[in-house]
């Protein structure tokens, strides 16, 4: 049998000997021992507060094979349902609109042939036991339909000049088109007995309108203020407080509107759901995209939310991942699908059968499950992806995130860098991210709406990767979850501003971090590295595979190389004077403005029952930028001594490239692991896939093409290399068998202190280690 140690190399093996007898010291709690947060007193929200919840329909945590198809009631949807697909979604645009109340706007001929269209469709659906969705545009029936746009010139947007689109596209959701649409489709369901409604086109930016009813009610909304102009196609919310005023009350109608809709169906159908397209963090790397098409409570004012991969996105095996996690922490289990673009690039060419079910099989790990979306090339896919969920259905039903790690993704932090914000802020996210991904502990994403909400349960140490806009609220909160015991693990400029996009003096968190800032220093280059000297024996810095990458050659030159030297960090730095009580873990060297001064690369302490270790060097930017052992492990290391060496519940050792998620069945009384092989091959492609664009002359006289998504290359993969002997350790109480899902394999239990642990001998593409 392949071993670990065989695979990597000795000294992979040896840092997993220190990791694992860290590891068996005691059983793990995660955070379930810290007490949940007190809310009482906290300071005003920054942020709008939580929607009013409604039940999830039942079917939306069982349904989980889902077919996503353009219109037509031919072979396509018969080979579906029979393929066993227990959602199917059909486009329904021109259909839905013109049945019911205004079909005498149309000809009597086109509302027929619409009704047998939805009846056959929803006959067809339900004949075969699945749940029949209609997809549909709810805000631009104008623009499908002529007809509706001549009867109702009253109720299109209206644009800053006073007139509407020149071509009739997006309805006025403020006039009387919203009550017609709640109507319509309250009607569809009642009449058709469909089971609910894909939005698409539904989103705030595209939603905007300067119609004299809507100005006078912002007037009085705003005490007078007028609706600003949008400069750059954007309005100027980190300059104009009118304009943040704007778009918190324009974005809060946009949420409401969007639960009427819930509301309206769910009187016909208690059991109905609204899913829509929901960008999430799909566009961060474009930096025409700096701002979110969709405030971050969308998620709470419908049923499921999807986002769309591949379609203008390339594979990518860090930011597939990050967008899942996202979608995932912003619907706490409500229900999030995967619009997933088959075709080989984006629109174009048929995947490779490896390349196809992979891309499937990236999201359920994270709790959100891929809409089969046609056309994919090749008829046999819709079965093989059929067979492949049926096979993992019952580990997949109701499952849940197991808790550890969190990691802040701060939508207002990311609005701060604007169009830098990839470079700027996102990169230091990514990088975070990536440690622990690699690192394979439990780990989720969270937002600002977790941090106001004070709802942190189950996450034993909190990470902030350079979270610099952070509200007081926020700052309560983490200041609360710390002194209950919790771990704090920040970086950079985090807290620096506030929720109005003003910089602080100092940081919000001065007293966690037991830093106070003095300046920040810009780097951009590599020959701007800054040298990190490490200090005296700690934990988090004990450790072979950062103490091997020190620079001790040739230091010495009449004996041998000294046992310490510097690490190279390709990252920026803010300047901070260590306060009391805390314990400089490492410094690095001043610039030509303060030659021979040393300044604090790592601070670890301690505040009431808690951990803290800020680093003010931007480690987590260098592990995205600039990925090296040294970075990732004192990332984890930190981690670890923050949450008081508590290892998590459930942890893998494996390789780097494995991609390890962990997730639970509170009912069935399961730990499901996920083991999902994905980045084992891309082939020989260049990973220097983003390319600069060229000055427009040169653009237009090579034709390089102006879209961002292609300026590089666009990858597939073609083989999955298999993975041998990935140990799995769990220590939840009161494990009795383990298995490998789907393939039947039972697993030998190997007692560990605090738990258990086995050995999965090979994984290929995907596959789960069931603890029961």
């Amino acid at each position: 049998m392949r071993t670990i140690a065989g695979l990597v190399g000795p000294a992979w093996a040896s840092a997993l000997g220190i990791w694992l007898a860290w590891a068996a010291s005691a059983p793990a709690r995660g955070g379930d021992d810290i007490p949940a947060i007190d809310a009482a007193g906290l300071p005003p929200r920054s942020v709008p507060a939580p929607l009013p919840k409604r039940p999830v329909p039942g079917w939306l945590r069982t349904n989980l094979r889902i077919g996503h198809l353009p219109p037509g009631l031919e072979r396509m949807p018969e080979a579906f349902a029979a393929a066993g697909y227990n959602v199917i979604t059909i486009n329904a645009l021109r259909k839905w609109d013109v049945v019911g109340p205004t079909a005498n706007l149309y000809p009597a001929e086109e509302v027929r042939q619409a009704d047998d269209y939805l009846r056959r469709f929803v006959a067809l659906v339900h004949g075969a036991g699945a749940k029949a969705v209609l997809y549909i545009g709810p805000v631009q029936v104008p623009m499908f339909s002529p007809e509706f746009a001549r009867a109702h010139p009253d109720w299109l947007r209206i644009n800053p000049d006073g007139r509407p689109d020149p071509s009739p596209n997006f309805a006025n959701i403020r006039s009387p088109y919203a009550g017609w649409m709640l109507a319509q489709m309250a009607y569809v369901v009642k009449t058709y007995e469909i089971d609910g409604f894909w939005l698409d086109g539904y989103a705030p930016d595209h939603l905007h309108t300067y119609d004299p009813a809507t100005r006078a009610a912002f007037r009085a909304a705003s005490g007078g203020a007028e609706i600003p102009a949008r400069a750059g196609g954007g309005f100027d919310v980190l300059r104009d407080p009118i304009a943040r005023r704007y778009l918190a009350w324009h974005e809060a109608y946009f949420l409401d509107l969007a639960d009427r809709m819930r509301g309206a169906i769910r009187a016909e159908n208690p059991e109905a759901a609204i899913f829509v397209n929901h960008s999430a963090n799909r566009t961060w790397y474009f930096p025409e995209a700096y701002m979110g098409e969709y405030p971050l409570r969308y998620c709470e004012a419908v049923d499921v939310s999807a986002v769309e991969l591949h379609w203008d996105v390339p594979g990518d095996a860090l930011y597939h991942p990050f967008v899942y996690a996202f979608l995932a922490s912003l619907t706490h289990g409500r229900g999030a699908t995967s619009w997933l673009q088959p075709q080989a690039h984006g629109i174009s060419g048929v995947s490779p059968p490896v390349e196809f079910r992979l891309r499937y099989f990236e999201g359920p790990p994270w709790g959100v499950y891929p809409e089969f979306v046609e056309p994919t090339g090749r008829e046999d896919y819709l079965r093989t992806w059929a067979a492949d969920a049926k096979a993992r259905d019952p580990w997949w039903v109701g499952s849940e995130p197991v808790p550890y790690v969190g990691i802040v993704a701060s939508d207002q932090s990311r609005t701060l860098a604007a169009k830098a914000a990839l470079p700027a802020y996102v990169s230091h996210v990514l990088g975070a991210f990536r440690s622990f991904l690699e690192a394979h502990v439990p780990v989720r994403i969270l937002t600002e709406l977790d941090l106001e909400d004070a709802d942190l349960r189950g996450i034993r140490v909190l990470v902030l990767p350079d979270t610099s806009v952070l509200s007081d609220r926020s700052a309560e909160v983490i200041r609360r979850f710390v002194r209950g015991g919790g771990g704090l693990v920040a970086t950079y400029e985090a807290g620096l501003h506030d929720p109005e996009y003003r910089r602080r003096d100092d940081f919000v968190l001065g007293d966690l971090l037991r830093a106070r800032h003095l300046s920040s220093r810009v780097v951009t280059r590599r020959d701007e590295a800054l040298q990190v000297d490490l200090g005296d024996a700690h934990p988090i810095l004990d450790d072979p595979e950062i103490l091997g990458q020190q620079n001790t050659s040739w230091r010495n030159p009449s004996g041998e190389p000294p046992a310490r030297g510097p690490l190279a960090v390709i990252a920026s730095a803010t300047i901070v004077e260590a306060l009391p009580d805390g314990r400089v873990l490492a410094t690095f060297a001043g610039d030509e403005r303060s030659p021979g001064k040393r300044f604090p690369a790592a601070i670890a302490s301690e505040y009431g029952k808690g951990r803290v270790v800020y680093f003010p060097v931007g480690i987590d930017k260098a592990m995205f930028f600039y990925p090296n052992t040294f970075l990732r492990r004192l990332i984890v290391n930190a981690c670890r001594w923050a949450a008081k060496q508590e290892p998590p519940p459930v942890e893998v050792r494996g390789p780097l490239l494995l991609c390890a998620t962990f997730r639970r069945q509170p009912e069935a009384k399961r730990t499901v692991v996920h083991l999902l092989n994905h980045a084992s091959s891309w082939g020989m492609h260049s990973i220097y896939q983003k390319v600069a664009p060229l000055p427009e002359e040169l653009r237009k006289q090579y034709g390089f093409p102006d879209r961002s998504e292609l300026r590089g290359t666009w990858p597939v993969r073609e083989e999955v290399i298999p993975l041998h002997d990935v140990r799995v350790l769990c220590r939840v109480p009161g494990v009795r068998r383990a298995t490998q899902q789907p393939e039947g394999r039972d697993l030998p239990l190997h007692a560990i202190e605090g738990g258990v642990e086995v050995v999965v001998p090979v994984v290929e593409m995907h596959s789960m280690v069931v603890f029961e």
